[in-house]
């Protein structure tokens, strides 16, 4: 028989969701992180079939690269505003339609004639990261009203856990259909996880008061205010709030300078990782998905280990610190020059990144209101892709003039320099009449008037 801890309050005088004993904490929890699982394996499934689809069909690091762009494009043009629209909708039915709405459009690929292949493969990848702008930060305000704040370092590390099993299972897997039955099956298994996500979801209960983000804003007054304005208006209003959220707290301000350096590495590496395996490895392939496999070996592994720390280390230097480990084991994996090499290393180094979620997402919910969730985890969304896109573009110019290897060796040293400034510019963790302050600033942030040029 599961207990129950005293209901607290949070800074948007919510109840904190109710704790149940168990590893995976609540049954919403359960749900949700089922259903993530299966759709992560699938679009590991999906993104490394489609990698190595148009490199077969294109041969080059451009072609490669462009599966990148079409997939961060999305992301850096739509994330601010479709976080203000996550904000203002019901936050599980977003979710749902989304995973159904990807369900469809991850078949296009295989619809498309021979001729417009290519054009098809980019424009699935474009659509579903469109839709993803959406899904992705209501996923994050979902999980800080299912999940207590002290269960939510325990909470990242399970979703790094699944995240990491669809790592191992999801690349091998492509590249083993693919190289036997070509991209149909491979396709189609990402099509079938969307569904069961959305069925996972369907399941859920959650109170209709924690999903719709205008129940927060009415304990503060500050719905009023939004009510007088409309349209265009009342859009750049909210998308106004968000930014200067970001900017007014040191914390998000930090994180998001943070991740535009590190994605400035991380894009080359996305981008060039499967021609380095066939240049600098002298491998074939097939064989990127075994190398894929081996990283989320690393990974699980780190996110166990992280979720065993979490309570022992301050979020902000276990992700400063996993970042600068990441960058320094990156430069060293790109001189590496023999597959079985490159392939346990690779697997140490990306042990790292389990400190980087279990700390990032915490680090997150823990300084940013409920109502505004879905506008900061999109602002921070987009300096991501945005970085990654400009990096992933110019990665393709210059896998075309420098070798592979050089160009991710400079990636690793950006990731390990982002990592060093958070590990000088993170504040300590606030206290609670800071939190209170919290909350009044965004009171005024919301009140601040709307100026539209016209």
């Amino acid at each position: 028989m599961s207990t129950e801890t005293p209901v607290v309050t949070t800074t948007d005088n919510r109840p904190e969701p109710l704790r149940e004993k168990g590893w995976l904490i609540n049954r919403n929890f359960t749900l949700l992180s089922v259903g993530q699982g299966i759709s992560n394996m699938g679009d590991f499934v999906y993104s490394t079939t489609l990698l190595i689809w148009v490199f077969t069909l294109g041969g080059s690091a451009a072609a490669v690269s462009g599966v990148l762009v079409a997939q961060a494009l999305p992301m850096f043009v739509l994330g601010p505003i479709a976080g203000v629209f996550v904000d203002r909708w019901h936050r599980l039915r977003t979710m749902l339609t989304s995973d159904l709405a990807r369900a469809v459009i991850a078949l296009l690929p295989l619809l498309a004639p021979e001729p417009l292949r290519l054009p098809a493969i980019y424009t699935s990848v474009l659509l579903i990261s469109a839709i993803s702008c959406f899904f992705n930060p209501a996923r994050s305000a979902v999980i800080q009203v299912i999940v207590s704040e002290q269960d939510q370092p325990q909470a990242a590390s399970l979703g790094q856990v699944t995240f990491a099993l669809s790592f191992i299972i999801g690349p091998v897997l492509a590249s083993s259909l693919y190289f036997l039955v070509g991209p149909v099956i491979a396709i189609s298994i990402n099509a079938a996880s969307y569904a069961v996500s959305a069925l996972c979801l369907w399941h859920m209960r959650v109170p209709m008061a924690d999903l719709l983000p205008s129940a927060f804003k009415g304990k503060t007054g500050s719905l009023e205010h939004e009510e007088e304005l409309s349209g265009i208006a009342a859009i750049l209003h909210e998308l106004q709030a968000g930014f200067g959220f970001v900017w007014k707290t040191r914390v998000l301000l930090v994180i998001t300078i943070l991740v535009l350096i590190g994605m400035l590495g991380a894009g080359a590496i996305n981008a060039l990782d499967i021609i380095f395996v066939t240049q600098r490895l002298h491998a074939s392939a097939n064989l990127y998905g075994y190398l894929s496999a081996a990283g989320g070996l690393g990974m699980l592994a780190g996110a166990v280990l992280a979720g065993l720390l979490a309570k022992r280390i301050q979020a902000r230097r276990m992700l400063a610190g996993s970042l600068i480990l990441l960058g320094l084991g990156l430069s060293i994996y790109a001189l590496q020059t023999w597959f079985v090499i490159a392939l346990v290393f690779n697997a140490l180094l990306c042990m790292t990144q389990g400190g980087l979620e279990v700390a990032f997402g915490p680090l997150l919910m823990s300084v940013t209101p409920r109502r505004l969730m879905g506008r900061v985890q999109s602002v921070i969304n987009t300096a991501m892709f945005g970085a990654s896109l400009f990096s992933s573009v110019l990665a393709g110019f210059l896998g075309g003039l420098f070798p592979v290897y050089m160009i991710l060796f400079g990636g690793g040293l950006l990731i390990a320099l982002a990592g060093l400034f958070g590990w000088l510019a993170l504040p300590a963790p606030v206290s609670a009449p800071m939190l209170q302050e919290k909350a009044e600033l965004v009171d005024e942030v919301e009140k601040v008037p709307v100026v539209v040029n016209v």
